[in-house]
């Protein structure tokens, strides 16, 4: 499962530009006000049924256009957003780990530390104590690999 993030989808810095983009697809368009929400409450417990309110669409509609288009399901768009969050909150403070997770949407530290090891292959300690011989796995991360991204 590592390996299709790490194919399918590119965090970095540039993420927010990139879900603010004008978007070429109709359902493009549907799933994009899902995204720049998330962007913007990650931090909050986040519901894919929430997130389908967003873009007027029923939940099984909404999961299925946006699987097509992102390749993952939304929770596991929502992590990986999170996850980028929280990798730019250990760079800049020496807050712990159940303080990045609360800031960054996680209900426990160990839903953090797992969801964490399965986006980046390293736990959080791990990759705090040297970032940079683990950021290359955040920019393997590509969110436009479908056709009209």
């Amino acid at each position: 499962l590592g390996d299709v993030y790490k194919r399918q989808i590119r965090v970095n810095e540039q993420h927010e530009a990139q879900v603010a983009e004008p978007v070429r697809t109709m359902k493009n368009t549907q799933i994009t006000a899902a995204m720049e929400y998330v962007n913007k409450h990650y931090a909050s417990p986040l519901r894919a049924q929430e997130l389908a309110a967003v873009c007027n669409m029923s939940e099984t509609h909404f999961r299925r256009v946006f699987e097509e288009n992102i390749n993952m399901s939304p929770m596991d768009y929502v992590n990986m957003v999170r996850i980028q969050k929280a990798c730019d909150l250990m760079k800049k403070t020496n807050d712990s780990m159940d303080i990045v997770a609360v800031k960054c949407g996680f209900a426990t530290t160990s839903t953090f530390n797992r969801n964490f090891r399965k986006i980046l292959g390293v736990s959080p300690q791990q990759w705090r104590r040297a970032p940079e011989h683990y950021e290359q796995n955040l920019l393997k991360f590509d969110i436009k690999t479908q056709e009209g991204w």
